[in-house]
Parts: C-alpha cells; structure tokens; sequence
C-alpha cells in the first residue's frame, strides 16, 4: 500500500477545482465518506466559511452540492459540519479504480493551500497521479509506503507471496535458474502461461513499489482516451450543468498533451529507427486526443451559441 500527497499552493487553487474555492471557505477538511460510488460521492467536511460566506454560497462552486448542515457553529471560532455530494473528475476517477481513496484528516483547504493524500495500490496511485499531472499540475508530490499492522506481504498479495515463495524456495530467481517456468506449472498443475502471467506481475509489482516515482508519471496515449472519454460522459449525464469547469479542465488537457508531444519530438531527436517509429505512434495517437477534446470544446460552444 502507498500514500500519495499532492499540494498547491492557495494562490494555485484553481488548477484544482474551477471556480471560487478560496473566496468561499477559509477552510476545508475532510472528515470521512458518508458514500462513494461512481457519480454519487458523499462527504462529511469541516469548514470554516470566509467572512460573509455561508452554506448558501456553496452554490457558486461546481464541484459541491450542499446536501445538509450536520452542525451549526455556535460562535464565529466554531466549524460548520457540512454533508455535501462531491462531483470532481478526480473524486470520480477514483471512486471508479474500486482501490484508492481519499485519507481522512489528510485532505484539506488551509492558509498555505490545498493538501490531498490518496492511499491505494501502486499502479493504480500511478495511473491517478498521471492524471492529476495532466490536468491539476501541483506545485508538489510526495510519496511513502504505508504500513499496517495486519499487511506483511508489501506490495503482493497472500496468493502471490505463496507462489514466490514456492518459486523462490525452487530456485527460479537463482543465477542461473535452478527450474524453469514450464517445471514450475507442472509442478503446480497449471498452465506454462498461467504461470508465466503471474510471475510477470509479482515481478512488475515489487520493482514498482520500491522505485516508482509519483510526479513525473507518463499515460499512454489509450489510457488517456478512456479518462477523457470518462469526464466526458460525466459531463453529459450532468446535462451541461458543469459547462466552464468542463471547459477548463479539458483545455487544461489539452495543454497537456501538446507538452507531451513536445517532449516527444524532442526526445526522438537522438533515438534509432525503432525507438523513432514508436514515438510517432504515440504522438499521432496523442494529436488524435487533442482533436478530440477540440470536438468537446467546439460542442460546448455550439450549445452556448444556440442558447
């Protein structure tokens, strides 16, 4: 299990949430989920209202919708407990990986900015922090394992410490091999390929626990197609409610890519053939996803002119 924190600074609130997060509160804190399912997220959160500010102004932000007032402060120095419905394309990303979540107590609006800590299974954190990357840029990324007392078996689960082992003690990660993967599924009745598929992922598992890295993390070109194909059919199950903060995000996308093409381009300036001939693959797949977020961004303009 590891724990990923990203922070932004308060003047760079807006990389995060479109709209005015830091004119509203003074601050956030997340206390714990009341639910969390695809596109009904819930959240109890302390807050602390700027001065003229309440619960009504929470309107003004896309990414709540005030469901009740749990508590009422009784003095100016009391926090307002709140239960809002939380409609963020991060939030909701998440809540589909069915593996990472937000950490209570770890997640919040202060003076200095905003502070949001996710625990989940490397390769998924991997996948969320490339996301993040691309369209949030926070100013910083840190990243730890996380222990727990009832977890010995690190990044692997019970089933594939038991097969590690019994490869380990057979001496498959011996120089050289003792026995080999086609020995190792006869010996365990089961298929070479079998064998071969889950050795492969205890393999990747291990060496991306000890040195994966959570700020610079690069998504293919398809996996990015599904994300963007994911925020835009949220969009349109909100029927257009969340029109400039869609906007926002996706010409922050945009951007995005157009750097990752650039870095591209410039890192096959020096390769060989092979390396070349895989690099314009990418780049056309990516010159593909720009031009599907202009097919969005012309959407939403077309809409707004007929309105």
């Amino acid at each position: 299990m590891r724990e990923v924190t990203f922070f932004w600074k308060r003047a760079h609130a807006g990389n995060l949430v479109n709209g005015p997060l830091t004119d509203v509160f003074q601050s956030i804190h997340f206390i714990s989920y009341a639910r969390r399912i695809p596109k009904d997220i819930r959240c109890i959160f302390k807050v602390h209202f700027q001065p003229g500010k309440g619960p009504k102004d929470i309107d003004d932000l896309e990414i709540l919708e005030l469901l009740e007032v749990l508590m009422e402060p009784e003095t100016d120095s009391d926090s307002t407990i709140l239960l809002a419905r939380l409609n963020h394309p991060a939030a909701n990303l998440s809540a589909r990986s069915n593996g990472t979540s937000a950490v209570p107590g770890a997640c919040f609006l202060d003076g200095e900015g905003i502070t949001y800590t996710i625990q989940g299974p490397p390769l998924k954190l991997r996948l969320f922090s490339g996301f993040l990357r691309m369209f949030a840029k926070p100013d910083r990324t840190s990243a730890r394992t996380v222990k727990f007392v009832s977890d010995d078996n690190g990044p692997l689960s019970q089933k594939q410490v038991k097969l590690a082992k019994f490869a380990y003690d057979r001496g498959y990660f011996d120089t050289p091999k003792r026995i080999r993967i086609a020995e190792l599924a006869q010996e365990l009745g089961l298929a070479r390929a079998t064998i071969s598929e889950h050795m492969a992922r205890i393999e990747s598992a291990i060496m991306d626990d000890m040195f994966s890295s959570f700020s610079e993390v690069y998504i293919a070109p398809e996996t990015l197609r599904e994300l963007l194909q994911m925020i835009s059919d949220d969009e349109d199950d909100l029927d257009g409610a969340h029109t400039d903060g869609f906007r926002a995000l996706m010409m922050q996308m945009r951007t995005s890519i157009e750097d990752e093409v650039a870095s591209l381009e410039l890192h096959g300036m020096d390769s060989d053939v092979d390396i070349e001939a895989l690099i314009q693959e990418s780049m056309s797949k990516h010159q593909g996803n720009i031009s599907f977020i202009d097919d969005k961004l012309a959407n939403i303009n077309n809409n707004l002119n007929q309105h």
